[in-house]
């Protein structure tokens, strides 16, 4: 199934990076104390940096996460930098050059979305 793309919702120049209001099914993996807890959710406000997304669990700020995309078949890190009750905001991660290159993948498609609703 293919992402919804919407109007961004700020105006250029206002955020590092043009967000996206898109909703795409993520599998959120946390790894804290050897207890590793899976989360299916949807990202939501994405960008090129990070997204948003609902979990009913407990994540602090700092927590590292590991996150499938999963209609795009691609694997980023990301670490929970903002929360409001059970929404959670994420900042990608590359920590690696596999990473880098995940990520690099990921804003592709984010700057051909772009190109879409433009």
């Amino acid at each position: 199934m293919a992402p919804d793309v919407r109007i961004p919702t700020t105006s250029p120049g206002t955020r590092r990076w043009r967000r996206f209001e898109v909703t795409v099914p993520v599998r959120v993996t946390i790894d804290k104390l050897r207890q590793v807890s899976v989360i299916s959710s949807r990202a939501s406000q994405v960008n090129a940096g990070g997204f948003a997304f609902f979990a009913d669990t407990d994540l602090a700020i700092g927590d590292e996460a590991e996150i499938a995309f999963t209609n795009l078949f691609l694997i980023v890190r990301a670490v929970v930098r903002n929360r409001a009750g059970n929404h959670h905001g994420v900042k990608f991660l590359a920590t690696s050059t596999e990473e880098a290159e995940h990520l690099g993948r990921f804003q592709q498609i984010l700057s051909r979305m772009g190109r879409l609703d433009a």
